[in-house]
Order: structure tokens, then sequence, then C-alpha cells
């Protein structure tokens, strides 16, 4: 019986053990972790995830659970998992500033974020990632200290960088610091890494001395690192799309103007410019309700997809797939792979997809804000189109709409209902086509 029992110990403490070589996570509301945290003078690890996040599910199941990750966490932190979408993980997801999941915060005992990291990573680079944390933990200064500097008037380069680096953590941005930053060090170092990350980070409009840097910066693009080509690149997205948020807000064509002129400076090909010229004109339209040039822009794009036949759609989705496999074999990306799969599958069909899909988008603006019998007849015309190509709750929806705007009311009811019904197949949500087709039979 003695030896039954000890058996029964030993196989149960292995199981444990088994269990144990990942991360363990410690259990409580968020202030009974502070509490812990500061009771062994540790940070807090914080795996904030969501239950649909495909790459949560990967980190917990591949690298949470990997030895090395446990040794490493378990003697440096204290470990806390939470759902950014359900009780206290609502509320530290709005104060930690998180915009995509899986994040990863490093706190300490008094709840301020000293690291983040993001994304799905292999062990090793996670382990790296903690090392950093611990790093940078050492040589935590607060946030109250900082802004108590620089309320006092220090403006040194190096300090200066800290306070950006702090508030870019934080989750706010700092163009007019940079701005600071730029013109007290040597032009020299604008071509560095650790500038051109900190101009990505910080970067403001198109009318900034540092969109210029990252402008100029192209002419030696090809000669850059990697790392130096994406801060780049990201600096130069970002102050477009603040330079469009800016010109929406004060609806200022002049601004929207300045911008295209932005992008013909950055682009490398005229087929480049035009289609990001294209689609800025197009939200801005969209945006501001400019039903005039909404139109402008798309009964031109729209007769050029309109002018594809089936054939030729047909052609450009084998060449996208011909083109990828190509790519992946010179990667030597294997094809057994789920990566591999997945873009294949999403390439399937995927010329008709799209033209669909733009179609349905300049249709539906013509719903927003075209009101001309003759201008929503020809929009009626790509809507059938695009439901030619896929037929979806989204393209039927519009269908309906251009027909109630028409006056054909047994028509668009008829419609909305199919789009009803496809809804409730595919097991989307029905309950704003529920009220356009009541709107439709209202009016």
């Amino acid at each position: 019986m003695n030896k039954i029992l000890y058996l029964l110990i030993i196989l149960s403490f292995s199981s444990h053990a088994a269990d144990d070589k990942g991360i363990r996570f410690t259990e409580g509301s968020w202030a009974d972790i502070l509490s812990e945290a500061k009771k062994q003078n540790k940070l807090i690890f914080i795996d904030i995830y969501t239950t649909w996040c495909g790459p949560c599910k990967l980190m917990s199941a591949k690298v949470f659970t990997d030895t090395n990750v446990g040794e490493k966490f378990n003697e440096s932190f204290i470990n806390y998992k939470i759902d950014a979408e359900k009780g206290e993980g609502i509320e530290l997801a709005k104060n930690y500033a998180i915009t995509a999941y899986p994040t990863y915060l490093f706190v300490n005992s008094s709840g301020e974020l000293v690291y983040r990291a993001l994304g799905a990573m292999p062990a090793d680079k996670f382990i790296t990632e903690a090392d950093k944390a611990i790093s940078t933990g050492k040589n935590y200064k607060s946030s109250s200290e900082l802004e108590k500097a620089f309320k006092e008037g220090r403006r040194d380069p190096d300090f200066l960088y800290e306070y950006m680096k702090r508030k870019s953590l934080n989750g706010s941005e700092s163009s007019v610091l940079l701005d600071e930053y730029l013109a007290a060090i040597p032009t020299s170092l604008y071509k560095t890494e650790k500038v051109l990350a900190l101009i990505a980070e910080n970067i403001g409009t198109i009318e900034s001395k540092a969109f210029v840097i990252l402008r100029d910066a192209l002419d030696r693009y090809l000669n850059m690192t990697t790392s130096q080509q994406k801060y780049v690149l990201n600096g130069i997205s970002k102050a477009k799309r603040n330079t469009f948020k800016k010109a929406v807000d004060s609806r200022d064509k002049a601004l929207l103007e300045r911008l295209i002129d932005a992008v013909r400076a950055t682009s490398y090909s005229e087929a480049g410019f035009e289609a990001e010229e294209k689609q800025f004109r197009l939200e801005y339209a969209k945006i501001t309700r400019d039903g005039d040039n909404f139109k402008k822009i798309a009964t031109k794009e729209a007769a050029k997809l309109m002018g594809k036949t089936s054939e030729d759609l047909v052609a450009e989705t084998q060449l996208k797939i011909m083109n990828f496999k190509e790519g992946a074999k010179a990667k030597n990306l294997d094809e057994t792979t789920p990566q591999f799969k997945m873009i294949l599958d999403n390439l399937t069909d995927n010329a008709q997809k799209t033209t669909s899909f733009q179609l349905n988008e300049y249709a539906w603006g013509y719903v927003q804000m075209i009101n001309t019998p003759k201008d929503l007849e020809e929009a009626l015309k790509w809507s059938e189109r695009a439901i030619e190509l896929v037929e979806s709750p989204a393209n039927l929806d519009t269908y309906a709409n251009l027909l109630s705007k028409l006056g054909r009311k047994k028509e668009a009811i008829k419609a909305e209902k199919r789009a009803i019904k496809l809804a409730k197949k595919e097991g989307g949500d029905t309950k704003d086509l529920q009220q356009t087709l009541k709107d439709i039979k209202r009016s």
C-alpha cells in the first residue's frame, strides 16, 4: 500500500513538473499583482491577449511553454495574463494604449510601463526581449522625473531622446520635441539608425524638418541597411497619413494638394504615384462628402474595371499566383507550410474579388453622395458587375440601396432580402441589413 501511495505521489509530482516547465502565471486582481511585484522587487510581465487572436494562441501553445522561456520569466518577473476585452483587461488595454495583439508589457510595481514588445516570435527572440526589459528596468527613471526636468528647461540631446522614447512607449507622439532634438544634434547623425527610428516614431506632417530628412534619405536608399530602409519608409508613410488626417479635419484642399506633391516626390514609379494619389483623393472626397470630385474619380476608375473581361481577370489572378510561387521558391518557402497555403488561398480569384470590391466601393459612394438618376443608373451597372463577380451581402446591400434611390422599391426589397439571407448563411450580423430593409419599405 505504501509503495502504491509513493508511486502516486511521484507520478503526481512528475505530471506537475512537466506542466510547470513554461511560464507560471499569477492569478488575482491587478492590485494584487502590483502588491506582489513590490514585495518581490520584480517587474511584472503582462501578456495582453484576446480570445480571437491567432498569434496569441500560438505564443501560449508554443513559446510560453518553452523550458528556457519559463526559466527566464519565472525567475525575473511576476507573470500575469489578461484578456483585453474582459474585466480589468479592458481598462488595462486602454491605460497602456494597446492597439494590436498580442502585446507584451513589462511594468514596474508602481504601474509604470518600462518596456513593450509586440507580436508572435520564436522563443529565443522572446527571451531577448525579456533581457531588454530587465536592462531598461535597471536604469529606469519615472515619467514624473522626466516631466519635471523638461519643465525646468533641460534640453540636451540625450535627455530629449530619452523623453521622446518614454512618450512613444506610453502611446503618445512628440513631433514638436522631435524638431527640437533634430536642431540639437549634428546633421551627420540624421543618417543613423537610431535617429531614423526616432523620426519614424514621432514624425508629424509632410511640412516638418523630419519629413525633409526622410525624403532626402531616399537618394541613398539602396545603400542603407534593411532596418534603416524600414524606418525611412514607415516614417514617410506616417507623415502622409498625419497630413491627410489634418487636411480632412480642417477641410484644407490646399494641404491635400501639397500632400499629393509629397507623394510624387517620394514615389519610385509613375504607376505607384497614380495609385496613391487616387486613393488619397478618393478618401478625401468620401470623408468630406465631395460628390463632384468622388464622381470624377469613380467614373474614370470604374470604366477601367468594367472594361475587364472575365478572361482578363482570370489571367490577372494566374499571373499573381505564378509570381507568388516564384518568389516563394526563391525564398525557399515550403509549399506544405500553413503560411504558403494561406497566401495561396487568398490569391484564389484575387483579381475577381478585388475588382468586385472596388466596383462596390464606387457604387456605394453614389448611394451616399449622388442623386442624379442618370448617374445612379451608371452606378447600378457597376453594382451588378460586382455581384456577378462576387455575390456578397455588402454588394447586394449596395444594389438594393441604388434601386431604392431610383424608385424601384419592389426590386430593392427583393435584393435586400437576398443580402439578409446570404448574411445569415455566412453567419454574419444582419442588424444593419434588417434596418435598411425597414427603411426601404418605409420609403
